[in-house]
């Protein structure tokens, strides 16, 4: 699954994040122990964030964490975390999910209305997370991703806020909103158009400024059948903004994004 991290996968790594933090958490406060929980299903996003057009496509989960704070995950990458009172903190090697201009790539994310634009390269990331908990269970979070390979393709950051709305022994529901903001060379990969690319693809030249890029509200709903066995959906409205949202690739600046897994946890 390509989890990390345009901005769609930014967006939909929100959802699969507030959809698996319960079922972490939980495990974590009855006891230090190495897991594993494994989810399938599907999700619905735009094609690429600001894309007119929606599709469907395969959500695959899957994540071992280690009691030492060694983790392996479809969603973090591979690396180290380890939390000091009410704070966590962790660093990861990752992949940030590049972008096709043709849509009948077997890419997640690609689209027609980018024919001329090239395509992205994917690239290696270091990916880095730092949250607390206060309150009736408030979280709130900052990550960063950033490039390694293909350094021109820039570097994110998510500022997130999550809560729960309601909680029973076998159900818990929880809303969110988070806040993205991308460096110029992000901007300028994702959303910004060069006059070579002008001229293969007939829209007007653009370069984009750093700044908030994307804004999202979600809620998410987790259903425990049994102790390995459990549901997970969400949902989110994702909302271009700033210079991302008078790109001439950004044809619709507010979109739905859907998501529903089936998860084993041992």
């Amino acid at each position: 699954m390509k989890h990390i991290f345009t901005l769609t996968a930014i967006a939909f790594s929100s959802l699969m994040a507030m959809s698996f933090s319960a079922q972490a958490q939980d495990k974590t406060a009855q006891e230090p122990e190495s897991t594993a929980v494994v989810g399938a299903g599907v999700f619905y996003a735009p094609e690429y964030i600001g894309a007119k057009k929606n599709r469907f496509g395969p959500a695959i989960y899957g994540e071992y964490q280690n009691k030492n704070g060694f983790f392996a995950s479809t969603m973090r990458g591979v690396g180290f975390g380890t939390k000091v009172d009410d704070f966590s903190f962790s660093a990861a090697l990752g992949y940030r999910a590049g972008r096709e201009d043709s849509r009948d790539s077997k890419s997640l994310f690609s689209s027609d209305d980018l024919k001329g634009m090239g395509n992205i390269s994917g690239s290696a990331t270091v990916n880095l997370h730092a949250g607390t908990t206060f309150g009736p269970g408030i979280k709130a979070s900052v990550d960063a991703n950033l490039a390694l390979s293909h350094r021109e393709n820039g570097n994110a950051y998510k500022f997130g806020l999550a809560a729960p709305v309601f909680q029973t022994a076998t159900d818990r529901v929880e809303i969110g909103g988070n806040l993205t903001y991308s460096d110029a060379k992000y901007n300028q990969t994702y959303f910004g158009v060069t006059p070579t690319q002008s001229t293969n693809s007939g829209y007007k030249t653009f370069a984009p400024k750093a700044g908030f890029s994307q804004a999202m509200a979600t809620v998410a709903w987790t259903h425990v059948i049994d102790k390995n066995w459990s549901v997970r959906s969400a949902a989110g409205v994702s909302q271009v903004m700033g210079d991302a949202a008078d790109s001439p690739l950004t044809k619709k600046k507010t979109s739905p994004i859907l998501m529903t897994t089936v998860n084993y946890a041992f």
